[in-house]
């Protein structure tokens, strides 16, 4: 099975997990030395982790292809033998690492990876929406301003077509970016300020590829149907305002019966930018709380006719407006509002249980960057994916990786002598 095999089953598994779970492969070179006392060079290692996960890789794509193939009436129903959750919720997200095998012409080696989560949630329904007020958080002006425009840096980056590397203005954030980079704990912190009680999740699954977002939706929707939420009795799909999230949602989705749900802080940058454009904090900031507060409250349509007329009195913006004219901002959420209304309808997701922020896949990106992003972290296209896959099963409540070690002792065949008994 490969040149790795005159190592215990267990002390294979012990080096990939350590290899995954760690910030490098040198940091599990130091732990097993430390705790095994297994002396393995550090490329070893690297080349065991590419293999295993290679192998689930594998695993991964049998398993699409199988739900390909199975009929529409099948992929609707739970699978045999697994019992169909009440309440489920589907989001993904997009993340980045650096390649090492990019063409010569790339201006930087950072790509996209996509991540998502799949998520049992605790049934938590009310006959009343439990929060109808604003809340605080989202009065602060200040920290609404930092908000948005870190929430919008972060947009403007994982905007990039699949495969074309990130850009920033200043070549010497690359160096800084698995710090530094948007999504950070203050966007987290913000979306955990929705004071009413989310739902409780009672199982998270975990995917994460630098598949195409074709592909990357039906390994979602594959793995969404393994794990029975084609029949759960309620559905969320949560995402940004992105084209990939919601193409992903009609695709493979929407025929489900998944409820698609913007992420109110997404919703709230736009809001904020367009009530301060061309105005003082002084102008703006009671216009903000009046449309904010009419979002929160599901009265979309009403922030829409207002920001139209604002649109309309400061005049379209000309062809070669930036993106911080004014009139850029205004048109900008005009066209964002109004693709985004039925996505926006906030007390009755509240009432119904549902998740209204995308605070899970956030973390979870972050989870997998942990690994797989630094300025000093340069990936191939398979042992990126190898990574990307192990991480992602590393991070399952699930836990696939059992399974599949289970199944790969039972594949082995043979006596086999190892070099360690573990």
């Amino acid at each position: 099975m490969g040149v790795d095999e005159d190592l215990s089953p267990k002390v294979m598994r012990k080096a990939v997990h350590l290899a995954t779970k760690l910030g490098s492969f040198e940091s599990a070179r130091d732990s097993l030395a430390e705790t095994l006392e297994l002396e393995l060079v550090t490329k070893r290692i690297e080349r065991l982790a590419k293999r295993i996960g290679s192998e689930r890789v594998a695993e991964r794509e049998q398993a699409v292809g199988e739900w390909e193939g199975l009929p529409l009436v099948e992929k609707l129903a739970p699978p045999e033998k697994v019992k169909a959750p009440a309440v489920v919720c589907v989001s993904p997200d997009g993340g980045r690492m650096q390649r090492c095998d990019l063409p010569e012409t790339a201006k930087t080696h950072w790509c996209e990876t996509k991540v998502a989560v799949l998520l049992e949630l605790k049934p938590a329904p009310h006959a009343d929406d439990p929060c109808p007020e604003l809340p605080d958080t989202f009065r602060d002006l200040a920290e609404m301003e930092k908000l948005t425009r870190e929430i919008h840096l972060a947009a403007a980056e994982k905007a990039a077509p699949q495969g074309e590397v990130f850009r920033k203005a200043d070549a010497a954030a690359d160096e800084a970016s698995e710090d530094a980079a948007p999504s950070s704990d203050f966007i987290a912190e913000a979306r955990a300020a929705v004071v009413h009680e989310p739902p409780e999740v009672i199982a998270r699954d975990v995917l994460a590829s630098q598949a195409k977002s074709d592909e990357f939706g039906r390994q979602m929707a594959a793995r969404a149907w393994s794990l029975g939420f084609a029949a759960a009795l309620l559905k969320a799909f949560v995402g940004d305002g992105s084209s990939t999230v919601w193409g992903i949602w009609q695709r493979e989705f929407k025929h489900q019966g998944f409820v698609p749900i913007l992420d109110f802080i997404h919703a709230l940058t736009y809001v904020y930018a367009a009530a301060m454009a061309g105005r003082t904090r002084e102008e703006g900031g009671p216009v903000y709380l009046r449309w904010i507060t009419a979002v929160w409250q599901g009265r979309v349509s009403e922030v829409i006719v207002e920001v139209a007329a604002r649109s309309a009195e400061l005049g379209p913006p000309p062809p070669d407006a930036g993106k911080t004219d004014p009139r850029q901002i205004l048109a900008d959420t005009l066209a964002y509002l109004s693709n985004q209304q039925a996505r926006m309808n906030y007390p009755t997701y509240r009432r119904m249980g549902l998740p209204i922020t995308s605070s899970h896949i956030e973390s979870t990106v972050k989870q997998i960057g942990r690994r797989v992003k630094g300025s000093e972290k340069f990936w191939g296209e398979t042992g990126g994916e190898a990574m990307l896959q192990l991480r992602a099963d590393q991070l399952s409540d699930t836990q696939p990786l059992d399974a599949f070690w289970l199944r790969r002792t039972q594949r082995a065949t043979g006596t086999r002598t190892y070099n360690r008994a573990a």
